[in-house]
């Protein structure tokens, strides 16, 4: 059984500022570039998107198709929320996006926004898994965890 430990991390936000800034599109040529063979849940025929930054509102970032699809998500590392989140997840996940090394690992949890900061949430039980050495990403669903997703982002 996994325990989850929830960290009293503040993340200070406004959503209106971050939809602002999110409305901006991040440019592929200065943004990094990740692969995903299978795709992200549900959408299954983007396979490259770019991980840019939000005009200086960390720790929020955004991932964006690189295809035709206008599709993006604003996402985040899911450690502001919960520190140890890497160790919770399976060494099968890390081993399916070739991560053995930790660090080459990153994890990314999409970003539910909602009216104001309280409002908000993130989906910690799909992350994005990213092995950093060769850029190539998955997003599993783990079932054996705690984890929720609509973790609140403050509380």
């Amino acid at each position: 059984m996994t325990t989850t430990q929830t960290s009293t991390r503040k993340v200070d936000v406004k959503t209106a500022e971050l939809e602002e800034r999110v409305s901006t599109k991040v440019s592929p040529a200065n943004d990094t570039m990740i692969r995903f063979d299978e795709g992200l849940i549900g959408l299954a025929e983007c396979k490259y998107f770019a991980l840019g930054s939000i005009n200086n509102v960390k720790p929020f970032r955004l991932l964006e198709c690189a295809g035709p699809r206008q599709i993006s998500f604003v996402v985040l590392d899911p450690t502001v929320r919960v520190p140890d989140y890497y160790q919770q997840i399976p060494d099968r996940e890390w081993e399916a996006v070739g991560a053995t090394n930790p660090k080459s690992r990153l994890a990314l949890a999409i970003v539910n926004l909602g009216l104001n900061a309280h409002d908000s949430s993130a989906n910690l039980q799909a992350p994005i898994l990213i092995n950093l050495e060769t850029m190539a990403g998955r997003q599993v669903i783990l079932t054996d965890s705690s984890f929720c997703v609509r973790t609140p982002l403050v509380g």
